[in-house]
């Protein structure tokens, strides 16, 4: 070791040159990394606006998927058809006590109908006619009881054709012909749908920043003043040609960051921006002075 300290040292004293020049190069080997000065940028987010967890109310043997990974569905649209054998059973059975609760109903106001006339001749006692009143008011309720089945066992037959909650591209389909399906919200969604028309930047602040840039005009307290633009860029270096101006902020900050999180709307006509993706957004620049724009706006 000290054979090599003083071979060191020979080859500083004979060359200070080349000796600052291997001084300064090891010194940004190791420096930590760090931004530029005109760097003022964040690193922020793509996140989808709308998404949904598609799941089953109903339970059954899948009898067949109705879309594909990416396909794009209007929401209402069918995805998936259950085996609904026992519930179309169920609906004709239900249809058919209705019919009867009907004739039944039919039947018992005929008898009330005769019942009041004889009692109005003194043919038909009192009794007579409070028991036709009452076998009326039974087949009443018949009738709604069996309207209610009806109408269950119509809703448990719907439920074996599951429809989109919402519109957009279905993501990590989970199930197929013959997969049993059980309702159980804890487990996968059986799809997954994304709206990529409504996509939203996120990304975090200082929050010193974020305050001094509170609007505290004749806004609302709701409204972000329009002042305040950023430039975002895409990993693959793909800038968004149109600036975007704050729609949102978080109410809680990180107080071990001290940042606050804000995000913005995007358009995203071309579909090419996805949730998930990584962007780097930056305050716009004055384009004389170079002095960063007001990003001013109010308090969430």
């Amino acid at each position: 070791m000290m054979r090599v300290f003083v071979m060191l040292s020979t080859l500083v004293t004979q060359w200070p040159v080349l000796s600052a020049t291997v001084l300064v190069a090891l010194f940004w080997a190791h420096a930590p990394e760090q931004a530029s000065a005109g760097d003022a940028g964040f690193e922020g987010r793509i996140e989808a606006v709308e998404r949904s967890d598609v799941y089953s109310r109903a339970e059954g043997i899948v009898e067949e998927v109705l879309v594909e990974q990416g396909d794009y569905v209007e929401a209402g649209t069918p995805l998936l058809r259950l085996r609904n054998d026992l519930e179309k059973l169920a609906v004709n059975a239900a249809n058919a006590e209705l019919v009867k609760a009907e004739a039944l109903l039919l039947q018992a106001r005929d008898r009330l109908d005769r019942a009041a006339q004889l009692s109005t001749r003194g043919a038909a006692t009192e009794v007579a006619l409070l028991a036709a009143e009452t076998n009326l008011a039974l087949a009443e309720a018949e009738r709604a009881l069996a309207e209610t089945e009806l109408e269950i066992a119509q809703t448990n037959y719907e439920d074996t054709l599951i429809r989109a909650p919402i519109s957009g591209h279905v993501e990590d389909p989970r199930v197929g012909p013959g997969s049993l399906v059980e309702f159980n919200s804890g487990d996968p969604p059986l799809f997954q749908l994304v709206n990529l028309n409504r996509l939203r930047v996120v990304f975090e602040i200082p929050y010193p920043q974020w305050v001094s840039g509170l609007n505290t005009g004749n806004t609302r307290s709701e409204e972000l003043s329009n002042s305040g633009r950023f430039r975002v860029e895409t990993e693959i270096g793909q800038v968004l040609p149109d600036a975007i101006r704050l729609t949102g902020s978080a109410v809680w900050f990180d107080e071990n960051s001290g940042e606050i999180r804000v995000w913005a709307d995007l358009e995203n006509p071309d579909l090419t921006l996805r949730p998930g993706m990584k962007v780097r957004v930056t305050p716009m620049v004055h384009p004389v002075t170079g002095a960063e724009q007001d990003h001013s706006m109010v308090r969430p």
